[in-house]
């Protein structure tokens, strides 16, 4: 080889390996902007009753698995604790003030039409998006369970197990209980009350429990897994990144699940609620009086607010809760399993979240309608692409910020009406990053919305205020419209069982978070309320 042949191929050879390393940065970089695909998973009425949240008698193992794949935030809590208004609110990254859903019944598209909802942004992003089961509360959102949301049809799959065929009213599939139900709908005819066969079953016969001895797919949450794995695998061949919302029923009365999840737990064995009272010195405005549960058939309806409910009763409704709890964390294994079989895993972002919490005889209250932690609280846990592994966090977050994290970490820019905060800065591997935000935000209506309260949960307190005069947070703050105050301890009361809002001991702390509530918050809303 001569001298001039030899140059040129080493500076070939040069050109190539110079070359290299910018050509492997700009691979690095087109791989991180290639946004994520996002697997939502919504539960209903899900308290953070689980073993990675350090309740070692649940056997939910699979939460642990999803837990060490991500963080876990061990102080979350909702906007509104029930289902229609904290849907609303994290699916359009806005606080109920703003999106006018209070009730059941308020369909955001109607009384905020200029918000979009966090899979129809997606959908201009490029993202294919569907869901299957309960995302949107059914009985506030609009056609096709909320149409705009979906490029792809939502799902509502009813293919139960032949084995069993449907269950009655899509809950109960014990054969007893079926033919009851069959012969009071056969009654209701007779009667002509065709329009209104559910209730007139429902107002004679409506279990609270029940526990049948079937496979995961005669109850509705089994069929929903089924359907989102079958869809999971269509969305990966199309080739776009995807948003698949899967949302479960249970544990959401009444508490039906296969006899195999009932097993795992023993009555006698179970712990009723530690604090069985009303509160000291907590206003009568912050309690509500369970008619959620006392519309069951097997529940006494004279019981209030302050009535306990039988021990054996609530023996058998906890237990039913935590069964229930067994079969949804069979179902997140199912995802998981499918999301690593068909090779999603590393490109695909995880949320995992409850609707709100649930009172299981704390304060001798049931269900959630109120601003007491164990209807505010719920599990909040991040995984894929951008979290760090097997964390957790007490820093106080709400539901909200659930709208800026997924865009972040999914690498999509986020629409300006988010309200919440990205929770990024607490995923991610970097220590030095924090937020700034130290509390989290709830809200509960009483008197048919001219009662508010507005809760501000630290890591250690709990301060809440009741507003009368229909006061909401796009009207003017006035501190003559406060008709109760309530101040809850964690340190040194957590079980709620004392107010400290009137304890001169206290009287800095509740300066301190009234200020924080007020200015932070309600009149920064007012504020930007006003420019809309």
């Amino acid at each position: 080889m001569n001298k001039i042949n030899l140059l040129i191929l080493l500076f070939a050879i040069f050109s190539i390996s110079a070359k290299c390393p910018e050509g492997a940065r700009e691979s690095k970089q087109s791989i991180k902007e290639t946004p994520k695909n996002i697997l939502f998973i919504a539960i209903d009425d899900l308290k953070p009753l689980l073993s990675n949240y350090g309740f070692n008698q649940m056997q939910t193992p699979n939460f642990d698995r999803l837990a060490k794949k991500g963080m876990t935030f061990t102080n979350a809590h909702v906007q509104y604790a029930v289902c229609g208004p904290s849907r609303a609110s994290i699916m359009t990254g806005a606080y109920p003030d703003r999106t006018k859903v209070w009730d059941l019944h308020t369909d955001f598209r109607e009384s905020a039409p200029d918000l979009q909802s966090m899979p129809e942004y997606l959908i201009t992003q490029g993202y294919e998006t569907t869901a299957v089961g309960k995302i949107y509360h059914k009985g506030s959102s609009a056609k096709g369970h909320d149409g705009k949301s979906w490029s792809i049809p939502h799902s509502l799959p009813d293919d139960y197990d032949p084995a069993y065929g449907t269950p009655a009213f899509n809950y109960y599939q014990n054969e007893e209980t079926k033919a009851k139900m069959a012969a009071l709908e056969k009654e209701g005819k007779a009667k002509n009350k065709k329009k209104n066969q559910r209730n007139y079953v429902f107002k004679k016969l409506k279990p609270s429990t029940e526990s049948s001895d079937v496979s995961d797919e005669a109850y509705q949450d089994g069929l929903y897994t089924k359907e989102a794995i079958r869809k999971m695998a269509s969305l990966k061949a199309g080739g776009k990144p995807f948003f698949l919302g899967v949302g479960y029923q249970k544990p959401h009365l009444p508490f039906v699940a296969p006899k195999k999840y009932w097993d795992l737990y023993k009555r006698e064995e179970i712990n009723l609620a530690a604090f069985r009272g009303l509160s000291d010195g907590t206003p009568k405005i912050a309690y509500q009086s369970f008619g959620e549960l006392r519309s069951f058939s097997d529940i006494d309806n004279s019981l209030r607010a302050g009535d306990e409910l039988p021990e054996a009763k609530q023996r058998e409704l906890i237990h039913g809760y935590m069964a229930c709890i067994s079969y949804i964390a069979a179902q997140i294994g199912n995802l998981l399993d499918a999301l690593e079989e068909q090779d999603l895993a590393d490109d695909t972002v995880i949320v995992l979240w409850g609707d709100h919490g649930f009172h299981l005889g704390d304060h001798t209250l049931w269900c959630k309608h109120s601003n007491f932690e164990q209807a505010t609280r719920i599990p909040l846990m991040f995984a894929g692409p951008g979290v760090e592994k097997n964390k957790k966090s007490n820093q106080p977050v709400e539901l909200v910020d659930v709208f800026p994290t997924l865009f972040d970490l999914a690498g999509v820019t986020a629409p300006t009406q988010a309200e919440g905060k990205s929770l990024v800065p607490l995923l991610d591997k970097n220590q030095k990053t924090n937020l700034t935000q130290d509390y989290a935000i709830s809200q509960y209506q009483r008197k048919k919305g001219k009662v508010m309260g507005y809760s501000i949960r630290t890591d250690r307190y709990r301060y809440t205020e009741w507003h009368e005069d229909s006061y909401k947070s796009f009207k003017p703050y006035n501190n003559e419209n406060i008709m109760g105050l309530e101040l809850y301890d964690y340190e040194k009361d957590p079980f709620e069982s004392r107010n400290f809002a009137k304890d001169p001991a206290y009287a800095k702390i509740v300066s301190e978070l009234k200020a924080k509530l007020k200015e932070e918050h309600l009149e920064k809303e007012y504020k930007s309320h006003s420019k809309l």
